[in-house]
């Protein structure tokens, strides 16, 4: 019995040193990105297009870096797919919402799905609404897509 139990202290004492011990990071191979470097590079794009389209006005830009079957959550109520995520962006266009700005605060990716979070602000006809937004993206046949966009304005103080 003695024995068994060192051999059990033995065993736990190394699988502890292997996990604990400090782990080098690997190396991508030659002139590959490291998978965080590529995602940041990808919701970067994502995020920036977004910004470029939505400001030139370009709704058909903004929706197509969405999925067929996305969600797109705003103050007034959700529309769910890419036909109704288009008239959304061309009814916010035609209501002259511009100058729309973002602030990321965190990213984060695990396989093929990924987040970012932060801070935006838009001008709209009669006033700047600034909230907080949720994008989520899935890589889709290697290319990262909005499956889910939630934006959540700020009260409005008077």
């Amino acid at each position: 019995m003695q024995r068994a139990a060192y051999s059990v202290a033995v065993v736990l004492t190394l699988l502890f040193a292997t996990t604990a011990a400090p782990q080098a990071p690997t190396k991508p191979a030659s002139g590959e990105q490291p998978k965080t470097d590529a995602f940041a590079t990808a919701i970067k794009k994502i995020r920036d297009t977004w910004v470029r389209e939505f400001n030139a006005r370009n709704a058909k830009g903004v929706a197509a870096l969405y999925t067929p079957d996305a969600v797109l959550m705003r103050w007034d109520g959700s529309v769910h797919g890419y036909d109704s995520i288009l008239a959304e962006f061309e009814r916010s266009a035609n209501g002259n919402a511009h100058s729309y700005v973002v602030h990321p605060l965190h990213f984060e990716h695990s396989g093929d799905l990924g987040y970012e979070t932060g801070a935006y602000n838009v001008t709209l006809r009669d006033r700047v609404s600034e909230g907080n937004y949720l994008v989520v993206v899935k890589k889709i046949s290697g290319e990262w897509k909005i499956v889910a966009h939630a934006t959540v304005p700020n009260p409005r103080t008077p």
